[in-house]
């Protein structure tokens, strides 16, 4: 897959044993400019610089469809970035009471109780922020091929969450510590640590009454250039 840095590309066709869907790639090269990717004006206050896009999008709801789109980006890496691991960040887009089986369940523990669980992944870390006697936990679990499925029920259930796509050496206990909130718009400075690395942050966009879903990735030009040439 070639696309110029302001360009955009025709819909491609995925067909693989799992899924045939049609893909619609576009990019951008700067976020902080009206496009047709995202659209973030104060992106131009970002402190490590112009930031670039790329959107990976289906058409309809299928929670198979976003599975086939994550399964994509990830077979990506794998080919192209193979010195890059592919993290579900995951956090609690809302405060918990601090009782027993809050502590007891923490992060995973809960999204398991909920029918979701990240299955085959690996360096699965969590920390727990404290505040007025209310809690919040933040996570991380780096993916392997046969986690992306489950990675994307987690998506679905819990909007305080991105895939982050960074090099195997990056150290991911310092970030859960900083916590985010799932908003583009407040987590922008919080993609600094990512993106001076080299990494792509990739959010899941598109709700249930939306045309298409999929994933938009943010970087710096150079990470965006090397995801989509």
């Amino acid at each position: 897959m070639h696309m110029t840095a302001t360009g955009q590309q025709p819909r491609m066709r995925i067909c693989t044993t799992l899924c045939d869907i049609e893909l619609n790639v576009l990019s951008t090269s700067d976020i902080s400019v009206r496009n047709e990717v995202i659209n973030l004006g104060y992106a131009q206050e970002h402190p490590h610089g112009i930031l670039s896009a790329a959107s990976f999008l289906v058409s309809g709801s299928s929670r198979d469809s976003l599975v086939c789109v994550l399964n994509f980006i990830y077979e990506i890496f794998e080919r192209r970035m193979p010195k890059y691991n592919l993290w579900l960040f995951l956090g609690n887009s809302a405060w918990q009471p601090d009782t027993k089986i809050v502590r007891h369940r923490k992060l995973w523990g809960a999204l398991k109780a909920r029918g979701v669980e990240i299955t085959d992944g690996c360096c699965v870390q969590e920390v727990v922020i404290d505040s007025d006697s209310r809690l919040k936990f933040f996570g991380a679990v780096c993916l392997s091929k046969l986690s992306v499925e489950p990675a994307v029920d987690a998506l679905l259930d819990e909007r305080c969450s991105y895939i982050i796509a960074l090099p195997e050496d990056f150290d991911v206990q310092r970030i859960l510590n900083v916590g985010w909130s799932g908003e583009l718009s407040e987590d922008l400075s919080l993609f600094g640590y990512f993106i001076q690395a080299g990494g792509l942050v990739f959010k899941r966009v598109g709700e249930f009454d939306d045309s298409e879903r999929g994933f938009v990735s943010i970087g710096s030009p150079t990470s965006v250039r090397n995801l989509l040439d």
